[in-house]
């Protein structure tokens, strides 16, 4: 009989630390990925950008962020955690909101150097729309590409699809990205 209490104490301890090592290498995986600390080393087109790292205000709330004046492409590598979600806020600053233009497209996809997924699409024209005088949060679901080391791709466009090629006033802001696990 006190054998089989040892075995089974024995069993549950092995079970516990199996168990503790799954739930912390696990707890490891899940630490946020900042891509403005990556920023340098992410690819930037065109090549000879303006690009700058700034704290923008935007309507009283203030984030660190990417100034991309468009058109733009910024290419990050990164190895897409378990349960990843880029979570990312997109705007165009203060001295565009009363100035003439037509808005900034904002485009997210993700490529494994043979296909590309369009994740995600945002036209903000604070010109016209006061609504989008603030950050205009964005969550997207990576966790179909958890695992894999992808390209994840943020594009600016001058324009939404459709218009005329209208650069004017295109102070576009991409604040605090970073994928997390959710």
């Amino acid at each position: 009989m006190k054998g089989n209490r040892a075995a089974l104490v024995a069993i549950a301890a092995i079970a516990l630390l199996v168990a503790g090592w799954w739930l912390f290498t696990r707890g490891g995986a899940a630490t946020a990925i900042d891509l403005i600390e990556q920023f340098d080393a992410a690819e930037k087109r065109p090549a000879g950008g303006s690009f700058t790292v700034e704290e923008v205000d935007l309507n009283g709330e203030t984030r660190r962020a990417i100034n991309a004046q468009p058109p733009t492409r910024i290419t990050w590598k990164v190895r897409v955690p378990d349960d990843a979600w880029l979570k990312v806020a997109v705007g165009l600053k203060p001295e565009a909101w009363t100035q003439e233009g037509n808005g900034v497209l904002f485009l997210v996809g993700v490529s494994d150097g043979r296909t590309f997924d369009e994740l995600f699409t945002q036209h903000v024209s604070p010109f016209t729309n006061a609504g989008d005088r603030r950050w205009i949060p964005v969550w997207v679901d990576l966790s179909a590409y958890a695992g894999e080391e992808v390209d994840l791709i943020f594009n600016t466009r001058t324009s939404p699809a459709g218009q005329g090629d209208d650069p004017r006033h295109d102070l576009a802001v991409w604040g605090a990205p970073e994928v997390v696990v959710r």
